[in-house]
């Protein structure tokens, strides 16, 4: 009768799996942290383009000169840009976080998969390795 167990070989091919799965699940938290990051710094960013674009307004409106406040309505204008292009980097930033999160999602179902295939063979081997005991305690009697 053969000493090894035939399924050894899958059970450390399951175990290398879940390994693997543990570590892509680790870098898709990671990237997802960054998302998190990168959208907090970019709704700073917008609120401080949001007080910008009311600080030029307000300066606009104070001006008596003509010349000067044609100056101070180009200033606003281009804080309105800056205002709309941190909002459209936050709209994208927000997609990206939401991709990760899925991504993240993703790799937790794969991990548990991973992790109930090696609990299968875990178990046949239990199984093989108490059919094994029972079957020497019957040639012992």
């Amino acid at each position: 009768m053969d000493d090894r167990y035939r399924l050894a070989p899958v059970r450390d091919a399951r175990a290398r799996g879940e390994r693997a799965r543990r570590g892509e699940l680790a870098a898709a938290v990671g990237d997802a942290r960054e998302a998190d990051a990168r959208l907090a710094e970019l709704a700073a960013r917008v609120d401080a383009a949001r007080a910008a674009l009311a600080a030029a307004i307000a300066a606009r409106d104070a001006q008596g000169v003509a010349a000067r406040r044609v100056l101070a309505e180009r200033f606003a204008a281009r804080c309105r840009r800056d205002l709309a292009g941190a909002l459209a980097e936050q709209r994208h930033a927000a997609l990206a976080r939401a991709a990760r999160s899925d991504a993240v999602d993703d790799a937790r179902r794969a991990l548990a998969a991973a992790r109930a295939e090696r609990e299968v063979i875990e178990r046949h081997f239990a199984a093989w390795r108490e059919a094994r005991r029972k079957a020497a305690e019957r040639r012992e009697d």
